[in-house]
């Protein structure tokens, strides 16, 4: 669909129950997909190993640079948001309106190639009415867009950064229970998969709070809990957090990414300290994600049909978590 020498953009078979997005570069239409992957080639050899993909159903899995052997595994998925637990005038029935519809991905290449600033650009363009509509998984009630700047992978890690507006369509009323526990209103999740101390793609959680750095660590005992137990806000004049790997192995896909969350602005109904929650289940399934990690920021206890808001955060994707501090 898209090479010229250097980036290899290709459309690939997904079965998930999300229609297809369209797809266009440079402004031309290249048909329709609900699987988008991005590979960059490495500097003087013919090998092009995948850093990014996109689900028609708003995830993304980004990964560094390096070609090893065996090959760097995706692992966890950022889902694009924000996301949010509550009711509305369609929904009177408490929902989490959890992931978007894809309509459009268009892709701009005329910045790529040039040294070590070269970035790609992705707009992409929710659908919020879809045959998905009963399926209360799909966030039906707010138009959603992005633009998304990936930067030239390296080694190490890559990086994206992401600029979300939504506006809500309808009248919501946010979960006040959940409100309370910071997981109604989330500005952005990460989907992944822990099942215990071997069986996993990332095994902790490590919050940038104002005085400290606090890791949480993953454990079976802990599944079915809001965690941490204790939260903390994150540092309000540096906001990040990581997801993490620690030891490179988790079974069956191994050396799966660490990933690095920088929320540089919100605006909107939103406000105050970011907290960041994570919550596990005792699923056994090594095919399916059973790990959420969401930002949360308080939200008043009802949203207007027009509210509008913005959403922009960087992502980084290391090799381990070692390689995050090395940004």
């Amino acid at each position: 669909m898209f090479n010229d020498g250097v980036w290899v953009i290709k459309k690939l078979r997904a079965f998930i129950p999300e229609d297809p997005f369209e797809v266009l570069i440079n402004g031309e239409s290249m048909g329709r997909t609900k699987l988008l992957s991005f590979a960059k080639r490495v500097s003087n050899t013919s090998r092009f190993p995948q850093v990014l993909v996109i689900y028609s159903s708003g995830y993304l899995r980004l990964k560094a640079g390096a070609d090893p052997t065996p090959p760097l595994p995706f692992g966890q998925s950022l889902v694009l948001g924000p996301a949010i637990s509550g009711t509305s005038a369609s929904c009177p029935k408490k929902t989490l309106f959890f992931h978007p519809q894809l309509k459009r991905v268009a892709i701009d290449t005329s910045q790529l190639n040039q040294g070590s600033t070269g970035r790609m650009l992705i707009r992409i363009t929710n659908s919020p009415a879809n045959r998905l509509r009963d399926s209360g998984t799909t966030n039906q009630i707010m138009d959603l867009t992005w633009l998304l700047a990936l930067e030239e992978p390296h080694e190490l890690a890559s990086t994206l950064h992401v600029a979300g507006t939504f506006e809500f369509t309808e009248d919501v009323i946010p979960d006040p229970m959940q409100t309370k526990t910071f997981e109604s209103m989330r500005l952005l999740q990460i989907s992944s998969m822990f099942i215990d101390n071997v069986r996993h793609d990332v095994d902790a959680l490590r919050l940038h709070t104002e005085n400290d750095t606090a890791t949480s660590s993953y454990d079976s005992s802990l599944a079915n809990l809001l965690l941490p137990v204790t939260p903390h806000a994150l540092n309000p004049a540096k906001p990040m957090f990581d997801s993490i790997h620690t030891d490179d192995a988790g079974w069956p896909n191994g050396n799966t990414p660490s990933y690095r969350i920088r929320i540089n602005s919100t605006t909107g109904p939103t406000a105050g300290p970011i907290m960041v929650r994570a919550f596990f289940n005792n699923s056994q399934n090594l095919r399916h994600d059973n790990l959420g990690l969401w930002a949360f920021q308080q939200v008043p206890a009802s949203i207007k049909k027009g509210t509008t808001g913005t959403i922009n955060y960087t992502l980084i994707a290391g090799v381990n978590a070692h390689s995050l501090e090395e940004i």
